[in-house]
């Protein structure tokens, strides 16, 4: 199907945007990815580099669409409005942010898109967030795909955390978080998803996500980091039904890395203003090197009934030097008691590889020396293979068939979860 991108106004009515081409997402396998460049060069303005195409939005309504920049400064969508809009089967590619809403008080859904990460346009600077939003009043994300970006961060929070005015993140798929430099010089952390001081929001809900780095082809740090940010009381943060794999230094086989499946963060010094308010249970962190998922700051946290998973090992059957322990519950900032207190872990199933450890058998560490409130643990037996950690995407694919649930853009098969998006192929800097 071949047509003008359109949206639909508040009022329902809609209206044509730059002429372009609209896929439907049907579109799968070679022929999206042969369509997709062709598609944005057809349709390219003459006022912005060849095969660019973006837009900023300043009226609310429902878009669809395919939009490309290869410059890292200029973002493939930039939503500069409060009213409500909704991204909706958009297919993205870009140097730099694929969205970017930096206009406080957004109102923003983002549905069956899919991004796609290219090679920043400038030395020392890394591949651009699916997306960058600070202080929206609402934001859900379902059902999208991201491939090579530096994942999503949130910055603050200007909502009511009213039903309508919170936070939920669910149903994606995410291949690949790289937050390496262009040149090979380095790199930024990179999560993805990172709240960054969004505090005291009642209702944020992370779950059903699905999370794939491979070695040596991503650069992430913590895949999921809650920054100075916090639930409440009443309603804590929500993170669990989640499956992240993967979590490695570049080179994977490098002996120093701080990243993690998950953690608690930030350099908050009062109890209102560190991490607080978070639960996260039922989900699967599998083959993390460093730790799988950390208390590293704030009060009332509870991870329980998760299940963390690693060989200590590559593909290939080589050794990764840069594990260290399944969990920790630890006040890495130092701060007084009346800030870092009532944090625990309970009922959680590990078997976490370090070699030359022994914690609780050889050649393990499933749990960290700073675990004293770690209760209930199920450890798994030796030995901890790469077939253990296949045998979890088992279990995750069985979790969503049996709830009926699929993951990424698509609408679910009858046999069981969509597969994922065709990566995208880079054309080469000239």
């Amino acid at each position: 199907m071949v047509g003008p991108t359109t949206y639909h106004d508040l009022a329902g009515k809609p209206h044509l945007c730059d002429p372009m081409l609209y896929f439907m997402d049907t579109l799968t396998g070679s022929l999206l990815s042969s369509l997709f460049a062709w598609a944005i060069s057809a349709c390219t303005p003459s006022s912005v580099a060849k095969d660019d195409h973006t837009i900023v939005i300043e009226k609310g309504g429902t878009y669809s669409g395919t939009y490309r920049s290869s410059d890292s400064s200029v973002p493939c969508i930039r939503i500069a409005t409060t009213e409500p809009v909704v991204l909706e089967n958009c297919i993205l590619a870009g140097a730099g942010d694929l969205i970017r809403a930096n206009t406080n008080g957004a109102d923003l859904i983002v549905r069956g898109c899919s991004g796609y990460g290219l090679p920043p346009s400038v030395d020392d600077q890394t591949r651009g967030r699916f997306l960058d939003i600070a202080q929206p009043k609402r934001l859900t994300l379902e059902h999208n795909y991201l491939e090579q970006t530096t994942g999503i961060v949130v910055y603050r929070w200007s909502g009511n955390g009213s039903p309508q005015q919170t936070l939920t993140v669910r149903y994606n798929l995410a291949h690949n978080i790289n937050g390496r430099f262009r040149n090979g010089n380095g790199s930024t952390r990179s999560s993805f998803l990172l709240l960054n001081t969004v505090q005291h929001l009642a209702g944020i809900e992370v779950s059903f996500n699905e999370v794939q780095n491979l070695p040596d082809q991503s650069a992430v740090e913590d895949n999921i980091n809650f920054y100075n940010s916090s639930g409440t009381a009443e309603s804590p943060a929500r993170v669990h039904d989640n499956y992240v794999q993967g979590a490695y230094p570049y080179p994977a086989t490098a002996e120093h890395f701080t990243g993690t499946g998950m953690t608690t963060d930030g350099d908050g010094t009062t109890a209102a203003t560190t991490t607080a308010h978070v639960e996260a249970y039922n989900n699967q962190f599998v083959g993390t090197c460093n730790a799988a998922m950390n208390i590293a700051a704030g009060h009332d946290i509870y991870y329980h009934d998760n299940r963390m998973v690693a060989s200590g090992l590559l593909p290939d059957g080589t050794k990764l030097r840069a594990t260290y322990a399944a969990t920790a519950v630890f006040n890495y900032y130092k701060q007084p008691s009346s800030v870092f207190f009532n944090n625990r872990t309970a009922n959680n199933t590990i078997g976490y590889v370090r070699w030359g450890a022994a914690s609780p058998y050889p050649n393990r560490q499933d749990l960290s020396p700073d675990c004293a409130t770690c209760i209930g643990t199920k450890h798994l037996p030796n030995p901890v293979t790469i077939k253990v950690e296949q045998n979890e995407q088992k279990l995750w694919q069985q979790k969503l068939k049996k709830l009926h649930l699929y993951v990424g853009v698509g609408s679910k098969p009858a046999g069981g979860p969509t597969k994922a998006k065709p990566a995208l192929k880079e054309r080469s800097r000239s």
